[in-house]
């Protein structure tokens, strides 16, 4: 069985809108919801679409507790602006039960028309499959046990995917599916799309050069 594991805060327009997607998941997988101190109705939202749980607010430190709850066997953590097919489910469970995967990612869509989001999303895709290096909106599914050995997500205040999907690679076969995920493009047109590029390229930059977490997560913020 597949536990979908949706870190949330605040989320409360962004779940209404994509209430009829989570409920037909929730016909074929556990779904598990970690709130991290909402002040709207996102918290009534997630009990009635599956199982509602509470931790301090931090996308690792949710989903760990969503992961240490779960029930299944496979994890699949998800963005609460993102939307699988039941089909996708299939696919991973099929992907990981054949023993060929530990896990991987989905291939990430843009749900915007404009042609800068092919590029966006191609580019992010490409970069996932030669690098085994999977965002958190690309859809990371894992075995529970290989995120049990690898100590689930590193609780940092950022990069904590980029980290654990490091690990992940190291531990099993790991893929990106054909398997889309629609992904929410409003916080590249919140913040304008080549400013979120120039942000997105320093973060990296600044991480490879060993820059402390917390200093380029404050720096990000400054930055908005």
């Amino acid at each position: 069985m597949i536990s979908i594991i949706v870190p949330v805060y605040n989320e409360e327009r962004t779940l209404s809108k994509a209430f009829a997607d989570l409920q037909r998941l929730s016909g074929e997988a556990e779904l598990i919801f970690v709130d991290g101190g909402s002040i709207d109705g996102s918290p009534e939202l997630c009990e009635k679409l599956g199982k509602l749980y509470r931790s301090e607010k931090g996308r690792a430190q949710q989903m760990n507790k969503g992961a240490c709850l779960a029930e299944g066997d496979i994890l699949l953590f998800l963005h609460a602006d993102s939307i699988i097919s039941p089909e996708a489910l299939s696919s991973i469970e099929g992907s990981v039960k054949s023993g060929a995967l530990t896990g991987g990612c989905l291939t990430q869509r843009l749900d915007s028309d404009a042609l800068i989001y092919r590029f966006i999303e191609n580019f992010g895709n490409i970069r996932a499959r030669f690098t085994a290096i999977f965002y958190g909106d690309q859809g990371i599914f894992v075995t529970k046990e290989a995120f049990s050995l690898l100590g689930g997500f590193p609780e940092t205040p950022i990069m904590e995917d980029v980290i654990f999907s490091k690990r992940l690679r190291k531990s099993g076969r790991t893929r990106v599916l054909e398997d889309k995920i629609i992904v929410s493009s409003r916080r590249w047109q919140a913040e304008g799309v080549l400013k979120a590029c120039a942000r997105y390229t320093l973060v990296n930059i600044l991480y490879r050069l060993g820059v402390p977490l917390q200093k380029i997560k404050n720096l990000c913020n400054d930055l908005r």
